[in-house]
Protein backbone atom coordinates (compact mmCIF):
# COMPACT_ATOMS: atom_id res chain seq x y z
CA UNK A 1 0.00 0.00 0.00
CA UNK A 2 1.34 3.16 -0.98
CA UNK A 3 3.07 5.36 2.05
CA UNK A 4 0.57 8.42 2.96
CA UNK A 5 1.38 11.68 1.57
CA UNK A 6 2.57 13.16 4.74
CA UNK A 7 5.04 9.82 5.68
CA UNK A 8 6.42 10.78 1.99
CA UNK A 9 7.37 14.33 3.29
CA UNK A 10 9.06 13.27 6.11
CA UNK A 11 11.10 10.62 4.64
CA UNK A 12 12.40 13.51 2.22
CA UNK A 13 12.93 16.14 4.56
CA UNK A 14 14.59 13.32 6.82
CA UNK A 15 16.76 12.30 3.69
CA UNK A 16 17.58 16.09 2.85
CA UNK A 17 18.49 17.00 6.45
CA UNK A 18 20.82 13.91 6.40
CA UNK A 19 22.48 15.33 3.12
CA UNK A 20 22.58 18.88 4.04
CA UNK A 21 24.22 18.84 7.40
CA UNK A 22 25.59 22.27 7.81
CA UNK A 23 22.35 23.57 6.70
CA UNK A 24 20.35 21.73 9.32
CA UNK A 25 22.63 22.65 12.13
CA UNK A 26 20.81 26.07 11.66
CA UNK A 27 17.47 24.57 12.42
CA UNK A 28 16.15 25.84 16.12
CA UNK A 29 16.10 22.12 17.88
CA UNK A 30 12.64 19.95 18.21
CA UNK A 31 11.10 23.18 16.29
CA UNK A 32 9.37 23.50 13.34
CA UNK A 33 9.93 26.89 11.77
CA UNK A 34 7.07 29.01 10.05
CA UNK A 35 7.54 28.69 5.71
CA UNK A 36 8.04 30.69 2.88
CA UNK A 37 6.29 30.36 0.01
CA UNK A 38 7.70 31.88 -3.48
CA UNK A 39 5.57 32.39 -6.42
CA UNK A 40 7.31 33.48 -9.37
CA UNK A 41 7.46 34.75 -12.97
CA UNK A 42 9.06 32.76 -15.16
CA UNK A 43 12.98 33.89 -15.87
CA UNK A 44 12.45 36.37 -12.62
CA UNK A 45 15.17 33.61 -10.87
CA UNK A 46 12.86 32.89 -8.04
CA UNK A 47 14.41 29.48 -7.92
CA UNK A 48 17.73 30.52 -7.66
CA UNK A 49 17.04 32.93 -4.76
CA UNK A 50 15.04 30.50 -2.85
CA UNK A 51 18.43 27.76 -3.21
CA UNK A 52 20.21 30.78 -1.78
CA UNK A 53 17.81 30.83 1.38
CA UNK A 54 18.15 27.31 1.41
CA UNK A 55 21.75 27.55 2.71
CA UNK A 56 21.16 30.68 4.23
CA UNK A 57 18.58 29.61 6.12
CA UNK A 58 18.68 26.04 6.54
CA UNK A 59 15.21 25.67 4.85
CA UNK A 60 14.30 22.50 1.99
CA UNK A 61 13.07 23.96 -1.10
CA UNK A 62 10.32 21.95 -2.39
CA UNK A 63 10.10 22.55 -6.10
CA UNK A 64 9.91 19.70 -8.44
CA UNK A 65 10.48 17.34 -5.29
CA UNK A 66 6.50 18.04 -5.27
CA UNK A 67 5.85 16.42 -8.36
CA UNK A 68 8.12 13.02 -6.97
CA UNK A 69 5.90 12.62 -3.91
CA UNK A 70 2.70 13.08 -6.16
CA UNK A 71 3.59 10.81 -9.05
CA UNK A 72 4.62 7.86 -6.62
CA UNK A 73 1.35 8.38 -4.85
CA UNK A 74 -1.00 8.44 -8.00
CA UNK A 75 1.29 5.31 -9.68
CA UNK A 76 2.00 8.04 -12.15
CA UNK A 77 4.88 9.26 -14.37
CA UNK A 78 6.90 12.57 -13.35
CA UNK A 79 6.66 13.01 -17.60
CA UNK A 80 3.15 13.00 -17.41
CA UNK A 81 2.90 14.83 -14.07
CA UNK A 82 4.39 17.80 -15.54
CA UNK A 83 1.34 18.42 -18.33
CA UNK A 84 -0.64 19.13 -15.13
CA UNK A 85 2.11 20.97 -12.90
CA UNK A 86 1.45 24.39 -12.80
CA UNK A 87 -1.02 24.42 -15.86
CA UNK A 88 -4.72 24.58 -16.41
CA UNK A 89 -7.17 21.99 -18.86
CA UNK A 90 -10.68 22.23 -19.36
CA UNK A 91 -13.09 19.37 -18.33
CA UNK A 92 -13.12 17.83 -21.74
CA UNK A 93 -8.96 17.73 -21.77
CA UNK A 94 -9.55 16.29 -18.34
CA UNK A 95 -11.40 13.65 -19.31
CA UNK A 96 -9.53 12.67 -22.23
CA UNK A 97 -6.25 12.53 -20.27
CA UNK A 98 -7.62 10.45 -17.30
CA UNK A 99 -8.95 7.87 -19.81
CA UNK A 100 -5.13 7.65 -21.27
CA UNK A 101 -3.43 7.82 -18.25
CA UNK A 102 -5.69 6.16 -15.34
CA UNK A 103 -5.65 8.41 -12.26
CA UNK A 104 -3.56 11.52 -13.68
CA UNK A 105 -6.34 14.17 -13.75
CA UNK A 106 -6.43 17.59 -12.86
CA UNK A 107 -8.41 16.91 -9.92
CA UNK A 108 -6.03 14.33 -8.44
CA UNK A 109 -2.97 16.70 -8.79
CA UNK A 110 -4.50 19.23 -7.57
CA UNK A 111 -5.78 17.13 -4.18
CA UNK A 112 -2.28 15.45 -3.70
CA UNK A 113 -1.24 18.95 -4.46
CA UNK A 114 -2.97 20.26 -1.19
CA UNK A 115 -1.93 17.73 0.80
CA UNK A 116 1.59 17.86 0.07
CA UNK A 117 1.79 21.37 0.41
CA UNK A 118 -0.45 21.33 3.67
CA UNK A 119 1.96 18.76 5.27
CA UNK A 120 5.06 20.32 4.12
CA UNK A 121 3.80 23.42 6.05
CA UNK A 122 3.17 21.22 8.85
CA UNK A 123 6.68 20.33 9.10
CA UNK A 124 7.84 23.69 8.89
CA UNK A 125 11.54 25.07 7.92
CA UNK A 126 10.99 24.82 4.40
CA UNK A 127 10.37 27.12 0.79
CA UNK A 128 7.87 25.73 -1.54
CA UNK A 129 8.09 27.16 -5.10
CA UNK A 130 5.08 27.88 -7.11
CA UNK A 131 2.48 25.68 -6.90
CA UNK A 132 -0.13 27.97 -5.71
CA UNK A 133 1.46 27.40 -2.30
CA UNK A 134 0.20 31.22 -1.28
CA UNK A 135 -3.26 30.12 -1.72
CA UNK A 136 -3.14 26.75 0.20
CA UNK A 137 -0.79 27.38 2.93
CA UNK A 138 -2.91 29.67 5.38
CA UNK A 139 -0.63 29.19 8.64
CA UNK A 140 -0.63 33.14 9.97
CA UNK A 141 2.92 32.83 9.84
CA UNK A 142 3.79 32.24 6.62
CA UNK A 143 5.55 34.16 4.38
CA UNK A 144 4.03 34.77 1.18
CA UNK A 145 6.30 36.18 -1.05
CA UNK A 146 6.25 37.00 -5.10
CA UNK A 147 9.20 37.35 -7.24
CA UNK A 148 8.92 39.33 -10.72
CA UNK A 149 11.06 41.65 -12.91
CA UNK A 150 10.07 43.34 -15.91
CA UNK A 151 9.59 41.13 -19.25
CA UNK A 152 12.79 43.04 -20.88
CA UNK A 153 14.94 41.81 -18.13
CA UNK A 154 13.39 38.06 -18.05
CA UNK A 155 13.96 38.24 -21.96
CA UNK A 156 17.82 38.93 -21.62
CA UNK A 157 18.17 36.05 -18.91
CA UNK A 158 16.04 33.36 -20.51
CA UNK A 159 17.66 33.84 -23.90
CA UNK A 160 21.27 34.34 -22.57
CA UNK A 161 21.17 30.89 -19.78
CA UNK A 162 19.43 28.69 -22.26
CA UNK A 163 21.31 30.28 -25.52
CA UNK A 164 18.20 31.24 -26.99
CA UNK A 165 17.20 34.40 -29.30
CA UNK A 166 14.82 37.10 -27.51
CA UNK A 167 12.00 36.08 -30.21
CA UNK A 168 12.22 32.27 -28.42
CA UNK A 169 12.93 33.43 -25.23
CA UNK A 170 9.73 36.02 -25.15
CA UNK A 171 7.28 33.39 -26.26
CA UNK A 172 8.91 31.07 -23.76
CA UNK A 173 7.75 33.25 -21.31
CA UNK A 174 4.47 34.58 -22.37
CA UNK A 175 3.35 30.75 -22.29
CA UNK A 176 4.51 29.54 -18.78
CA UNK A 177 3.09 33.36 -17.53
CA UNK A 178 0.07 32.20 -19.25
CA UNK A 179 -0.48 28.74 -18.13
CA UNK A 180 0.41 29.66 -14.32
CA UNK A 181 -1.77 32.54 -14.51
CA UNK A 182 -4.84 29.91 -15.75
CA UNK A 183 -3.60 27.64 -13.15
CA UNK A 184 -3.85 30.08 -10.45
CA UNK A 185 -7.58 31.51 -12.03
CA UNK A 186 -9.25 28.19 -12.75
CA UNK A 187 -8.11 26.03 -9.37
CA UNK A 188 -7.87 29.01 -6.67
CA UNK A 189 -10.09 31.23 -8.36
CA UNK A 190 -7.06 34.20 -7.77
CA UNK A 191 -5.32 36.07 -10.28
CA UNK A 192 -1.56 35.44 -9.30
CA UNK A 193 -0.76 38.91 -10.19
CA UNK A 194 -2.62 40.18 -7.33
CA UNK A 195 -0.41 42.54 -4.75
CA UNK A 196 -2.78 41.77 -2.07
CA UNK A 197 -1.96 37.93 -1.88
CA UNK A 198 2.02 38.10 -1.12
CA UNK A 199 3.43 40.09 1.90
CA UNK A 200 6.75 40.89 0.12
CA UNK A 201 7.08 41.38 -3.67
CA UNK A 202 10.97 41.54 -4.86
CA UNK A 203 11.87 42.95 -8.34
CA UNK A 204 15.45 40.84 -9.51
CA UNK A 205 15.94 43.71 -12.03
CA UNK A 206 16.70 46.61 -8.99
CA UNK A 207 18.99 43.96 -7.21
CA UNK A 208 21.30 41.29 -6.77
CA UNK A 209 19.90 37.64 -6.33
CA UNK A 210 21.65 37.71 -2.73
CA UNK A 211 20.38 41.51 -1.89
CA UNK A 212 16.97 40.11 -2.85
CA UNK A 213 17.12 37.25 -0.03
CA UNK A 214 18.36 39.44 2.16
CA UNK A 215 15.62 41.60 1.76
CA UNK A 216 13.36 37.94 2.32
CA UNK A 217 15.04 37.35 5.38
CA UNK A 218 14.44 40.49 6.76
CA UNK A 219 10.65 39.96 6.23
CA UNK A 220 10.61 36.61 7.58
CA UNK A 221 12.31 37.80 10.47
CA UNK A 222 9.38 40.86 10.65
CA UNK A 223 6.91 38.84 10.17
CA UNK A 224 7.22 35.31 12.34
CA UNK A 225 9.49 37.23 14.87
CA UNK A 226 12.04 34.30 14.72
CA UNK A 227 15.08 34.92 15.24
CA UNK A 228 16.89 32.27 12.89
CA UNK A 229 20.39 32.01 12.89
CA UNK A 230 21.65 33.20 9.40
CA UNK A 231 24.48 31.23 7.47
CA UNK A 232 26.46 33.31 5.47
CA UNK A 233 27.61 32.27 2.11
CA UNK A 234 30.97 31.52 1.13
Amino acid sequence: MAKRVAQMIEDQVNFWRINHPVEHKLHHRGQNLPIITMSREFGARGLAIARILEKRLGFKVWDKEILEIISEKLGSTIDSLSSLDEKARNAVEDTIFGFLNQKGTNLNYLLYLVRALQAIEKFGSAIIVGRGGNYICNHKKTLNVRIVAPLSHRIDWIASSQNITKEVARALILKNDQEREEFTRRNFNKEIGSASDYDLLVNTSTMSLEDAAELIILAYQKKTGVDIPIMELG
